[in-house]
């Protein structure tokens, strides 16, 4: 799905994209708020490949970042001064693989765009099978070097869309009403606190839902 959020760190990170472009997970949904190909050709990127396990609109080639065997693979490795990969890696079976693969797409000198959901209600598109911290994402690139001090966190999708600095602790939407938490949800929780915090429904703090993005080089 792509974002404002995710539109906003590529436009706040534009001197680290450069062409040829390569998209993983680049088929864009009716329901989707945004499209990224569209949004860099106004940023005057215009040489945009984008692959994903299905056909759709956006998809250039159906290609399955798992599969070592893959023709595509073998053929484009070390082609891409960028490759941008957003919430895609939660979905794929092997993301130690598929991180492996997308490292070698790019060229030396080259960069990656990454976001990934940190907490994010169940997806299924087509299975939903992870979650991964900013450390988390290191690891899985650790043939990386990324850049701390790009590195973002969105709360929300749908209210008030902006990226934060990556600090710690995370946000949390405690008593207090967060700026991005809508009025009825506010109270929903505030009822569950009151009346409902104790026992099998004990939960005393939630996670909003978290995004978090990261620049990283080869």
């Amino acid at each position: 799905m792509a974002t404002g959020n995710q539109i906003s760190f590529l436009r706040a990170n534009l001197d680290m994209i450069s062409e040829p472009v390569l998209i993983i997970g680049s088929k864009h949904y009716d329901f989707d708020k945004e499209n990224i190909k569209n949004r860099l050709n106004e940023m005057n990127i215009k040489d945009i490949t984008g692959i994903d396990i299905f056909e759709g609109d956006g998809v250039d080639f159906v290609v399955d970042i798992t599969d070592d065997k893959s023709e595509f693979i073998e053929n484009h490795s070390g082609k891409y001064s960028t490759v941008i990969c957003m919430e895609v890696l939660t979905h794929v079976r092997n993301p130690f693989k598929a991180a492996k693969n997308l490292t070698a797409f790019i060229k030396d000198g080259g960069s990656a765009v990454l976001s990934e959901c940190y907490v994010r209600k169940i997806s299924k598109m087509p299975v939903d099978l992870w979650r991964f911290t900013y450390d988390g994402t290191k690891e899985l690139f650790s043939d990386l070097k990324f850049d701390d001090s790009r590195a973002r966190i969105s709360l929300t999708r749908e209210k008030n869309e902006q990226l934060l600095e990556l600090k710690y602790p995370l946000p949390q939407l405690l008593a207090q009403k967060n700026e991005d938490e809508n009025s009825i949800g506010y109270f929903l929780r505030r009822l569950h606190r009151k009346f409902f915090a104790k026992g099998i429904f004990k939960i005393s703090r939630l996670l909003p839902e978290t995004t978090i993005y990261s620049i990283a080089k080869k």
